[in-house]
Parts: C-alpha cells; structure tokens; sequence
C-alpha cells in the first residue's frame, strides 16, 4: 500500500469555537478563518496534549516564555 503525501495547505485561523463537540475518537474543535470557511479537528487525549505542547513550544520559541505578560493577557 502506497501513501501519497499531501501538500499541506495553508489555514489561517481567526476563530476557535468556545465549544467542543464528543466524538468517537475523542473531542471535536472547530477552527474557523476570516473567510468563514471551517475545519474540525477530532482529538483523542494524546493528540490533543501533543498539539498543545506544540503549539506552545512554537509560540514559546516566537514570542518567548512572558508572551502572555507582553500582550497584556
């Protein structure tokens, strides 16, 4: 079985709906950009702890440990 890999396609996040849905791979997020389109994302608990992790690290190493105090949240 051969595994084509995709271009990985640019979305550019302007919302996060405040409410996830259950499903039966876990949790449920919707993303949305300022163009209205959406995705939903569907997270067990270890990809949802990973993709945190991530996400913090990248803003960590963007922004620094006191982003938070800079922008004033």
């Amino acid at each position: 079985m051969v595994i084509e890999r995709r271009q990985a396609v640019d979305f550019i996040v302007s919302d996060v709906r405040n409410l996830a849905d259950y499903s039966d791979r876990g949790i449920c997020v919707t993303l949305l950009d300022r163009g209205g389109a959406s995705i939903r994302l569907h997270l067990n608990t270890e990809m949802g702890e990973l993709l945190c992790a991530r996400i913090a690290d990248a803003l960590e190493c963007r922004y620094g440990k006191d982003s938070s105090s800079a922008s004033g949240h």
